[in-house]
């Protein structure tokens, strides 16, 4: 009865009959109807999670907090993610945090859609979700509920909080807040922000994202490029797919741009990373920088952090890689009390994460005892060591698994006495003389080097020495006067139009003294004529 119609079977000839007649609008056939299967969007499928799918992994056993307007926990490709545990509601303070808005569901279908044959599927899918609802129908709220909100997920032991939010400026408490939660084992993303301008200048990074414990996410389109409003900046960690994003609503679905849709894919694949064997978040975060698909300029740029985040390389990385092996150190004594280690990058299949150093006063060490610090770099000052004592140092590489290299090569030397003076480069000034000889004019430049102590006084005596570059290629040396300088002249250049002197200290002496570079203000210093 909707419409004016019947639904008949007749022969064709009455079909035919029934057409020519000017009292019938129309006539259709009863089409054949058919279900609507699942659709993996386009985001899920660009960054390869429907492939770590494939293989098994669909981030079983970690806990996503979507911190936003709440979750449809009702949803039916969202509720089996739910336990009884639903999250907690602080706008309304209550235990129900229902979606009024949208937002949070569509988020949350974005981590962890259900993979059960209908609507769309999520990039881990059998992540646990929890929803915390800080955000009100109209998608606005107060920043002590994000922090509440925060706090609720470390205490109820989150592995993974999913914040599609910003606020209008930095706020120390909330700083506060991130950063504990990263200590306590929680990795934190936010979206970056829809405050950039097309040709993606400034920093235009939003809090949350902003802080260093959180991973700031900025957008791409279906072409790998930049959302012209994605915001941009240097504290811009990861992209991920953030425009015409399909996921779940707070009735059905909808397709929806923003930061706020990378967010999630992001949080997803740190699922699957998670569920993949890798729990510590320091490495987590390694392992997505590190397994991106690089865009924009090589390396990280302010578009796309250090690139498009890649799931399917990022959760291939499991416990069961080998452990890289072991590294070259060298160690050398300085002025009391530093030692130098430094080593050769270790390489294998996974990538390394940091290193670990261990120091003993005997050559046998033990990784599980001995443990001084770790270190992303090639190189380490110890400076707390005992004057006059020798120590032994090992450096083992990590993987972005957590695997430790059991091998190691050992090394020692001893700190110096403390009696030994130690000095450092305090400053180097530059300046320019100049003087003409019939119809040529002849340029130089003086580095002036003041040689100061620990207590920043003036060292008399020190052999400076050290080499000039760009328009001389020349050496000077010299020594110290009571002021601690001492003036080292470049030689002289003819004619020049315009010329650089660059003075470098290549070594400073003195009996019963250690030099030590690391202390030092500068070490070379530049002038232009």
């Amino acid at each position: 009865n909707i419409i004016n119609a019947k639904a008949v079977e007749l022969s064709e000839r009455a079909i035919a009959h029934i057409k020519n007649n000017p009292r019938v609008a129309y006539v259709e056939e009863d089409t054949e109807m058919y279900a609507v299967g699942q659709v993996t969007p386009w985001g899920v499928a660009r960054i390869g999670a429907d492939k770590v799918h494939a293989g098994g992994n669909t981030g079983v056993g970690v806990k996503v907090a979507i911190i936003d307007t709440g979750i449809n926990y009702a949803h039916p490709d969202l509720d089996a993610n739910f336990g009884t545990l639903l999250g907690h509601d602080f706008v309304n303070d209550d235990a129900d945090p229902m979606d009024d808005n949208g937002h949070g569901t569509h988020c949350a279908g974005v981590v962890a859609a259900e993979d059960n044959g209908e609507g769309v599927v999520g990039v881990a899918p059998g992540a646990e979700l929890y929803a915390v609802k800080v955000l009100g129908a109209d998608g606005y709220g107060s920043s002590s509920y994000v922090i509440a909100g925060i706090e609720w997920s470390v205490e109820n032991e989150m592995d993974i909080i999913c914040m599609s939010l910003g606020v209008g400026g930095y706020l120390e408490s909330m700083e506060a807040a991130c950063d504990i939660a990263n200590t306590a084992g929680v990795v934190i993303v936010a979206s970056a922000g829809n405050s950039g301008n097309p040709p993606g200048r400034g920093d235009t990074v939003g809090y949350p994202a902003k802080y260093s414990s959180v991973i700031a996410v900025t957008a791409t389109d279906s072409s790998d490029e930049r959302a012209r409003w994605s915001s941009t900046g240097p504290d811009a960690e990861l992209a991920a797919p953030g425009v015409s994003i399909l996921s779940t609503y707070r009735v059905g679905y909808a397709t929806m741009s923003g930061t706020s849709m990378a967010c999630p894919h992001v949080a997803g694949t740190a699922a699957l990373v998670m569920a993949a064997g890798i729990t510590d978040t320091a490495t987590v975060r390694v392992c997505l920088q590190s397994t991106v698909d690089d865009l924009g300029d090589l390396g990280k740029d302010d578009l796309y952090g250090y690139g498009l985040v890649n799931a399917s390389e990022a959760a291939a990385i499991s416990g069961d890689i080998t452990p890289p092996g072991a590294v070259d150190v060298e160690a050398i004594q300085g002025g009391y009390p530093h030692i130098s280690l430094t080593w050769t990058s270790a390489t294998d299949s996974s990538g390394v994460s940091h290193y670990n150093i261990y120091r003993n006063t005997s050559s046998t060490i033990a990784q599980a005892t001995d443990f001084l610090t770790t270190t992303t770099a090639t190189a380490y000052t110890d400076s707390t060591g005992d004057a006059e004592t020798t120590y032994y140092y090992a450096v083992c590489a990590v993987d972005l698994a957590g695997n430790e290299a059991e091998s190691y090569n050992i090394v020692n030397t001893t700190v110096a006495s403390a009696s030994d003076n130690a000095m450092h480069v305090g400053s180097i000034d530059m300046s320019t003389g100049s003087s003409e000889r019939g119809q040529n004019v002849f340029v130089w430049a003086v580095a002036t080097v003041t040689i100061f102590d620990e207590s920043d006084k003036p060292v008399e005596g020190a052999a400076v020495s050290g080499h000039w570059s760009y328009s001389t290629s020349d050496s000077d040396s010299g020594v110290t006067d009571a002021g601690g300088q001492i003036s080292l002249k470049s030689d002289s250049v003819k004619n020049p139009s315009e010329t650089t002197f660059t003075f470098t200290v290549d070594s400073v002496t003195k009996t019963g003294w250690g030099y030590g570079p690391l202390e030092n203000a500068e070490i070379y210093n530049s002038t232009t004529v």
